[in-house]
């Protein structure tokens, strides 16, 4: 973000490039974070590009397709605005959003916009992580995301279920942070997770209307998890996808050490690996902070916090190839509380 970078600076030289690995809802998003820090007041102003309908995106899981919220009025008016792009549409809602802070909250919009290096903390980021994905949630249904076995490879359907069986193997209670849309929720109950002690929570309140609205029977709660009071009553606390939005890491393990009972365990994952996680870094890392941890940091950070790091084969059991915590295509790692 920072109004250092020279208006007109290209992709390149802010090192915000369009990742081709991302997937499309972030790619846009990102690509909106770019212009906002060449130049703030021309991004804000600036209309979504016309062009050929995007092709709604699948391979998501989760909540099944009939549960799903439809789009909201304001986001039909910006996908017809933007001739059916849902990345357009999404972009533009983004910068809606932007526009609106910089009047509600003028001096948190200030904060974003002089992040150092333009890296926004605290609760600048914070804010930046929730408008990202209330965007991205937004345009949910009309990316037509398949949720259940219909929309999901073999592959994918085995990785997450590995992840959802080392996290509900250390019992019932699941602490799911950024829990998004539910996506995961359906496969923690197979793998013998209660939805009556599962808690959900993400920054964005679109995800987690989404989430309720799909999943009625589980909680779902809008927090920002460094926030929460550590209550040290779960089984597990699933950090899915996540720990990448977090520049801290050793503050995250803490903070999710401290939700889990001794002997529950902390699971960190990312069903796309350790290398989409730095592509995602390196593309946009006014939102995605961090890599995922190496096995190196791993065992660090477990001996700061009183945890054991497990060995791979107990993470995911069975995998062939065998599964290792360098986790270049499929991140699981698990750590035990002692």
């Amino acid at each position: 973000f920072g109004r250092a970078h020279p208006a007109g600076a290209s992709a390149d030289q802010l090192g915000l490039r369009r990742q081709p690995h991302m997937h499309p809802c972030c790619r846009a998003s990102a690509w909106i974070l770019i212009a906002l820090a060449a130049d703030p007041a021309a991004a804000l102003a600036a209309s979504p590009r016309k062009g050929k309908a995007t092709r709604p995106a699948g391979g998501g899981f989760g909540a099944a397709a009939s549960k799903q919220t439809s789009l909201d009025a304001a986001a039909k008016r910006l996908l017809k605005e933007a001739g059916g792009d849902v990345d357009a549409a999404q972009e533009k809602s983004f910068q809606n959003a932007m526009r609106a802070l910089s009047r509600s909250e003028p001096e948190l919009f200030e904060a974003l916009m002089e992040a150092k290096g333009g890296l926004p903390t605290g609760a600048a980021h914070a804010k930046l992580v929730e408008l990202f994905w209330d965007a991205v949630a937004a345009y949910i249904p009309a990316r037509q995301r398949s949720v259940g076995e219909s929309g999901m490879s073999a592959k994918a359907r085995r990785q997450i279920d590995a992840i959802a069986g080392c996290a509900a193997s250390a019992g019932p209670a699941v602490l799911d942070v950024g829990c998004g849309d539910g996506a995961l929720l359906p496969h923690l109950l197979r793998a013998g997770a209660d939805a009556g002690r599962y808690l959900g929570i993400d920054l964005s309140a679109r995800m987690v209307a989404a989430a309720a609205a799909a999943h009625p029977a589980a909680t779902f709660r809008r927090a920002d998890f460094l926030e929460l009071d550590p209550s040290g009553e779960y089984d597990c606390c699933l950090l899915n996808g996540a720990s990448q939005f977090f520049a801290d890491q050793s503050c995250l393990v803490g903070a999710a050490a401290a939700a889990v009972r001794s002997g529950g365990r902390v699971v960190i994952a990312h069903a796309q690996g350790a290398a989409f996680v730095a592509g995602e870094h390196r593309g946009n890392p006014a939102v995605a902070r961090s890599c995922l941890p190496t096995p190196a940091l791993l065992e660090s950070l477990a001996e700061e916090h009183g945890l054991q790091v497990l060995p791979a084969e107990e993470c995911a059991p069975g995998r062939t190839p065998p599964h290792t915590l360098e986790g270049h295509d499929f991140f699981l790692v698990a750590l035990r509380k002692k």
